[in-house]
């Protein structure tokens, strides 16, 4: 786990823009000349990149101040601005977080892309949970893939300092625990009695604390 040097909402105007820091990260790791994006380049875009479009959504779509945005809102305006390339999108899945067929479905899209010849292709997501989005960038290597989930939160402390978070992982079996825990922790008494009460229904996902969405890019 790395500390990165700021995180949302130090700088005011990135108050709630998780939706479009984690679009605005897979953007720069797709588009870079490098490997993957570095930790400079994210900081830029949480302190300064974020802002200004934050402001242009809401404006766009009539919310206010702090409002939430949802992130297909957001990466339909990032395609608009040719900040996202649409021929990169492979695809997006949810549903219940809990449920290993619906998580799979998401880590395939991940790992190998749909048609499950992408597993050395660059790539990035952002994942919808709880309120909140994070992204996850990947990135070929000598072994395979490696995955860095990067969190704009200032959940990570730091010599009494709060930062965001990189949290690196080795394989894509490695992500699954990683995101198996981190959405676990998110679930409050009343979600774990609401859980042990209701059976998943797609019908009420949107009622659902399990719910989430994952949206996924490739380089091709």
């Amino acid at each position: 786990v790395l500390p990165l040097d700021t995180y949302q909402g130090r700088v005011g105007q990135s108050t709630n823009g998780c939706t479009v820091i984690s679009a605005l990260v897979a953007s720069r790791h797709l588009s870079g000349g490098g490997v993957c994006i570095s930790d400079s380049s994210v900081g830029d875009v949480i302190d300064r990149q974020c802002g200004p479009l934050l402001r242009e959504i809401r404006g766009k779509l009539g919310l206010g101040g702090h409002a939430l945005i949802i992130p297909s809102d957001v990466h339909d305006h990032l395609v608009d601005k040719k900040l996202l390339d649409q021929r990169y999108f492979e695809g997006a899945a949810g549903g219940n977080v809990m449920d290993p067929k619906h998580m799979g479905e998401f880590l395939k899209l991940l790992g190998v892309g749909d048609d499950g010849k992408g597993a050395k292709r660059k790539a990035a997501a952002t994942f919808f949970f709880h309120e909140h989005v994070i992204s996850i960038v990947k990135y070929p290597t000598s072994a395979g893939a490696q995955y860095d989930l990067i969190d704009s939160l200032p959940n990570l402390s730091v010599g009494g300092q709060s930062r965001a978070s990189r949290t690196r992982c080795v394989d894509i079996e490695a992500l699954g625990t990683l995101l198996r825990w981190y959405t676990s922790r998110k679930f409050s008494e009343s979600n774990c009695s609401y859980i042990d009460r209701n059976a998943w229904d797609d019908n009420m996902a949107d009622l659902d604390p399990r719910v989430f969405q994952g949206f996924v890019w490739h380089v091709k």
